[in-house]
């Protein structure tokens, strides 16, 4: 006659296999993140080598980020680099939502990508007159003014030898809910104000002095657009960085990657580009 278990040894075994449980799948959760972060920075790091392998084609210049008119079949770093990197999945985050539901509903939700890397393009406040200035590495190409109120406008296109710092100028950065058509989809213009215009990436566009320009602390940030509302980053503080945990995926001028947390990027920026040191996305910095 065969013994059966009791009602207790049951109960026994399965608090045994749910404590195991609750021990085990945090850990396989921070696994999973842990994999997907390894493969977004070789990503990301992939994607740099791309681009440098243009620009030693293209007399050292990096490519641009997007025309005067924004759009960015009409050259961009998406576009322009295509030949050297070939590979699309080589442009998205595994952990990237790549949610299209807050695009501007003019855009063709079938012919346009989901990207996670955004191109450092920073806009700050000039030293020099009451307009802005480009520093970054990957630029708008807008046009060259320095009137009061207007533009300042730096190099539109940057060579490699006029970066001093290429080893913490940062290239690229993981940034989600991107895209490759138009608008900030595919850059990082800056947290100069009037930058953070509605669409399609309608979220902070760098730090300022280590703060996003539409929040700081830990206050989410949500955009709402389309009637589509999405929390783009759970700390504000990191502005459009996406972050795991506390930590950003970065390329830098010289082709590394690495992970770090945002707010070392941009600890204290200055207007004047000669005290901006240790302002990562300024390629103008001594």
């Amino acid at each position: 006659m065969k013994k059966a278990f009791t009602l207790i040894e049951l109960l026994v075994v399965i608090a045994i296999i749910a404590i195991l449980a609750a021990i085990l799948f945090p850990v396989f959760a921070q696994a999973k993140a842990a994999a997907k972060k390894t493969a977004s920075l070789s990503n990301v790091k992939q994607t740099a080598l791309g681009v440098l392998i243009y620009s030693g084609d293209s007399d050292d210049m990096f490519p641009f980020a997007s025309g005067n008119d924004w759009w960015y079949p009409n050259g961009s770093w998406v576009w322009g680099t295509q030949p050297y990197i070939k590979s699309y999945p080589m442009l998205v985050d595994p952990s990237d939502p790549k949610s299209k539901s807050f695009w501007p509903s003019w855009m063709n939700p079938t012919t346009t990508l989901p990207i996670s890397y955004a191109a450092n393009s920073l806009i700050k406040k000039s030293a020099t007159s009451t307009g802005q200035q480009v520093v970054g590495l990957v630029n708008m190409l807008q046009s060259k003014d320095v009137t009061p109120g207007g533009w300042y406008d730096g190099p539109g296109v940057v060579s490699q030898t006029q970066v001093n710092r290429v080893a913490d100028t940062i290239l690229f950065s993981s940034h989600y809910y991107g895209q490759n058509l138009w608008g900030t989809g595919a850059l990082i213009a800056g947290s100069y104000p009037g930058w953070d215009f509605s669409a399609p990436t309608a979220h902070p566009q760098a730090l300022h002095n280590g703060t996003a320009e539409r929040g700081t602390g830990a206050t989410p940030y949500v955009v709402t657009s389309n009637g589509a509302t999405v929390t783009v980053n759970k700390d504000a503080r990191f502005g459009s960085v996406a972050v795991y945990g506390d930590q950003g995926i970065f390329a830098f001028a010289d082709g590394h990657a690495k992970t770090m947390n945002p707010l070392r990027t941009n600890p204290n920026e200055r207007d004047d580009n000669a005290l901006d040191v240790d302002n990562m996305w300024n390629a103008q910095r001594p």
